[in-house]
């Protein structure tokens, strides 16, 4: 029995050393500048045909390396949230989003996909659940999860090869080109996906590289896959969007964190490339990233800061030229301008409740504080916001009154959100998904729809493409205002003008006008707290110790009324809350009608 043991445990470790068989590991060496300083003893055994004690010498010299600045190593504490992630993979069950939690079986099946929301499946193939292991593996220094990664890490590269699968990237999944459908290779190998692998393989590479799991044999398998991953998105980036930023972004840390590859110059310089002229072509001058979604817009300026930090830190400053850096600070500080106190930002379009504030070092790298002015607005663009200061107790009201937008943008015109007293207490409608089948695409529109916003609507039909008019912006003063106006409908035209009136309450106003006729309907959505009308059209709302005072009044014949409806700060996560309905008939040849809100911040 012993004996058996022995020879089983002798197999083990044979297949972990010398797995990978010598041509693949010619192959490999074949890739690398092995004319770079510190690789002198890896040529000379490669040219010796010595592949096993080559791959020794490469490994000895990744552990040993100096001078690579690798993006996250002054942060591999693990928290709470990793030692959960960490310890459910060992299992297989995998966060592949932060709440959609997955047992993908023994023998993994990374084709399981139990909800046809397209998004879940992608983010399987981003592995971020391995940098949990990673954290967990270099705070407690525990080798099951160091086994755990290379035995994953192993399963998807042979169980994901890469083929050529013939969808054309000018359709990504937002413009709807990628059918639930499709064969596993558009998921696995969507050039966004391999973008962000690039990005995070390098830090899980250097989590574990001191591992005794991480072999020799282990090292070429890593290196031939990242090179692979690298060179099929040189073939295949997306001509333009936001998944061009990530792919832009992972090619250049692939380079410069991976300088011992021959092609390292090239991917370098695409990406460079391709950020200098994508600021520009994806941002407003006065700032905003052209999807219109608070999410996407610090994601961009993330994904930007990600390539310029690899870049400086690693004596490359010269790549991004000083109008990037101008631009990139103004992004930073329209976010800022918007974003509340915690950190979070408002759920317009496409974006999450999530606390994605910019770091730090990227504020300190810009010399960006906190702004002296409080209301801001962009008309550029079409974000505008209300504040009264910057802290938990301040009220905020941001704005979104801007152009259709892009495909994670929502025929929203006017909607806004309230903060005070620390909560946010009239949450836009939120996403709640992204694209799949016939039912993720349903729900995806109910939660789109402009009846699910702090709007007026005609027949609950969702707005035209609005072209909107700046009719005032007074951000300063005892009465601050906005007016805007758009053609909501065909015949149909409306103004907005929000008052915020001794830096205390909001006067809304919503004038409609034109030949159009039908069912008129303003709503004020609220939280998930509870509300109570105290007066005809008058209500207060409450949520702990924050809450709202609320008064709406319509033309002649409304009718005010409370209802339910669900909004989402989060995918699949969803919540009920009341909203305060008035409704009226527009009849033909009416006139001007006129409906009026008053909102009131309370703390109890």
């Amino acid at each position: 029995m012993i004996a058996k043991r022995v020879i089983l445990l002798l197999g083990i470790f044979f297949c972990l050393v010398a797995c990978t068989p010598s041509g693949d590991v010619q192959d490999v060496f074949a890739l690398l500048d092995l004319e770079r300083p510190g690789l002198e003893e890896v040529k000379a055994r490669c040219d010796k045909g010595q592949w096993e004690k080559a791959s020794e010498a490469l490994l000895e010299y990744y552990r040993n390396r100096q001078g690579i600045y690798i993006p996250g190593e002054e942060s591999w504490e693990a928290s709470d949230k990793d030692f959960l992630w960490a310890d459910d993979a060992l299992r297989h069950t995998f966060h592949v989003l932060e709440d959609t939690v997955w047992n993908y079986g023994k023998d993994i099946n990374w084709e399981y996909w139990p909800v046809k929301d397209i998004e879940m499946r992608v983010q399987l193939h981003r592995q971020g659940w391995w940098t949990s292991l990673g954290k967990v593996y270099c705070t407690t220094g525990k080798e099951k999860y160091a086994r755990e990664y290379v035995a994953e890490f192993r399963d998807w590269v042979k169980k994901n090869p890469y083929k050529p699968f013939g969808i054309s990237q000018n359709g990504t999944v937002s413009s709807g080109a990628l059918d639930v459908n499709s064969a596993n290779e558009c998921f696995a190998w969507r050039p966004l996906e391999i973008g962000i692998r690039l990005l995070r393989w390098v830090t899980q590479f250097d989590m574990f590289l001191d591992s005794r799991h991480f072999t020799p044999a282990f090292l070429m398998e890593f290196l031939r896959s990242y090179h692979e991953n690298a060179s099929v998105l040189m073939q295949s980036f997306s001509p333009a969007g936001n998944h061009l930023i990530h792919q832009s972004s992972g090619v250049i840390r692939a380079g410069i964190c991976f300088p011992e590859f021959k092609d390292a110059d090239s991917w370098i310089k695409a990406g460079v490339d391709n950020l200098n002229e994508e600021i520009t072509r994806q941002s407003y001058p006065d700032g905003c990233h052209y999807e219109l979604d608070p999410g996407y817009h610090i994601g961009f300026v993330e994904s930007y800061d990600e390539a310029i930090q690899v870049a400086v830190r690693n004596g490359r400053k010269d790549l991004f030229p000083q109008e990037c850096l101008d631009q990139l600070e103004r992004m930073i500080y329209y976010y800022l301008d918007y974003c509340y106190p915690d950190g979070t930002h408002p759920c317009f379009s496409d974006a999450r409740r999530r606390d994605d504030l910019p770091d730090k070092d990227l504020l300190e790298h810009f010399g960006i504080v906190t702004p002296a002015y409080k209301s801001s607005g962009h008309p550029d663009s079409g974000f505008y916001c209300f504040r009264n200061g910057w802290t938990d107790d301040s009220i905020i009201m941001p704005i979104k009154a801007t152009e259709r937008g892009m495909w994670h943008a929502q025929p929203d015109f006017g909607t806004f959100e309230l903060w005070a007293y620390g909560k946010v207490l009239m949450p836009d409608a939120g996403a709640y998904t992204y694209s799949g089948d016939d039912e993720i695409e349903r729900q995806r529109a109910y939660f789109k729809a402009t009846a699910r916003h702090n709007a007026i609507t005609l027949d609950d039909r969702n707005y035209d493409n609005p072209q909107p008019k700046v009719l005032q912006w007074t951000p300063e003063g005892r009465v601050q205002r906005l007016t805007v106006e758009h053609q909501a409908y065909e015949g149909l035209t409306r103004r907005r003008t929000i008052e915020f009136v001794d830096e205390e309450y909001f006067v809304v106003t919503d004038v409609v006008n034109g030949p159009a006729s039908g069912h008129l309907t303003l709503r004020n959505g609220l939280g998930a707290g509870s509300v109570e009308e105290t007066a005809p059209g008058e209500y207060i709302y409450k949520d702990g110790d924050a809450g709202l005072r609320i008064k709406v009044s319509g033309p002649k014949g409304s009718e005010v009324s409370l209802d339910q409806d669900w909004f989402s700060e989060d995918m699949h996560q969803k919540s009920l809350r009341p909203v305060i309905c008035l409704d009226v008939n527009r009849a033909p040849g009416c006139g001007e009608q006129r409906f009026v809100t008053v909102i009131e911040p309370l703390k109890f």
